[in-house]
């Protein structure tokens, strides 16, 4: 601040001086006693200009100073926030491939059209819904090979839709919703007997995916609308519901399986390839990953398989199952800058 007073003095003494001067003027001139309205307007450019650079040296050495000893100024905020949920970096489909598959693909059930995919870390297992009229089932899978252990047909009026986990070790429960009918149901994760039924609505009337929060005790919901819906784990009541917009600023229709992972959640979207990665606080896309080379669509109808959907954590930290509709494979891979 030195530095400034000593540009100020000089200016305060040329004023002084100038000053001076017009009154020596006045008295030789009885009727310049008041100051010319020029000398008037040269005075206040004058001092304002003055202020200006005075103002412009203090918030400049503000900076400096709050750099020297650490305070963060509103810039170097926003570059250096650390958001606990936010991705390691962000990706987009313009990105390419973003992804590392581990390994040879699993097998999987060819006639299984996948609806939900999830895995339990305390039993070391993984379950899968699977859909259509007369055909929905309720299965354990083997996580190693991808062989089927049980599974359990359900009544031929319910299309089966996204199916999860939950639960403490030795009374570990599944939650599934259906497409169209409103029904859900609980099932013991262990025997995959039925425990008991509820009844939901959304946004469209109609489940298609579901994942946990285990943090929060809730339930995350997905109706083939651009909304996420969140359902307290104990009552299955809405507590809220979060509208979800892509990348590109619109809304991200046809939200289908989800997953939760690390405070986001993961999402397929209906007959596209690509995974998004959602903060279920704001509904932003942190990043959109494009998954149209793991399973070429031209490759895939060659095998009668369907659409990408499901997905699930696993036992090993940051690796994803990945599966489809129809798909007779099902890959383990990791999501880089995830």
């Amino acid at each position: 601040m030195s530095e400034a007073k000593q540009e100020i003095q000089p200016l305060q003494i040329e004023l002084e001086q100038f000053d001076d001067e017009l009154g020596n003027m006045s008295k030789k001139h009885p009727r310049s006693r008041n100051k010319p309205p020029g000398v008037v307007v040269l005075l206040v450019l004058i001092c304002a200009i003055l202020s200006i650079s005075v103002i412009g040296y203090l918030v400049s050495d503000t900076d400096q100073n709050a750099d020297i000893i650490g305070v963060e100024t509103d810039d170097t905020e926003e570059r250096e926030r650390k958001d606990p949920i936010s991705p390691k970096f962000i990706v987009n489909m313009t990105d390419g491939i973003m992804y590392q598959t581990i390994g040879d693909p699993m097998q999987h059930d060819k006639t299984h059209f996948t609806q939900g995919l999830t895995y339990s870390k305390h039993s070391d297992m993984l379950f899968e819904s699977n859909g259509l009229y007369g055909k929905s089932s309720v299965c354990k899978i083997d996580p190693y090979t991808g062989e089927e252990i049980l599974c359990v047909k359900m009544e031929n009026r319910y299309f089966a839709e996204g199916m999860q986990v939950y639960g403490n070790p030795g009374d570990e429960k599944l939650i599934q919703i259906t497409w169209k009918s409103q029904d859900g149901f609980i099932y013991d994760a262990e025997s995959l007997a039925l425990i008991k039924t509820f009844r939901f609505s959304t946004t469209r009337n109609e489940g298609w995916g579901i994942c946990y929060d285990d943090n929060k005790n809730e339930f995350i919901v997905s109706d083939g609308s651009s909304y996420l819906h969140f359902w307290d784990a104990d009552s299955l009541e809405e507590k809220r519901k979060v509208q979800v917009t892509r990348q590109n600023g619109k809304a991200a229709e046809e939200i289908n399986e989800l997953e939760f992972v690390n405070g986001v959640v993961l999402a397929n979207i209906w007959f596209k390839d690509v995974i998004l990665v959602i903060d279920p606080t704001s509904g932003e896309c942190l990043s959109e990953y494009d998954m149209s080379n793991i399973w070429p669509k031209l490759d895939r109808k060659k095998e009668g398989a369907d659409v990408l959907n499901g997905i699930s954590i696993s036992k090993d930290e940051d690796v994803f199952y990945i599966t489809g509709k129809k798909w007779n494979r099902m890959f383990r891979l990791k999501f880089e800058g995830l």
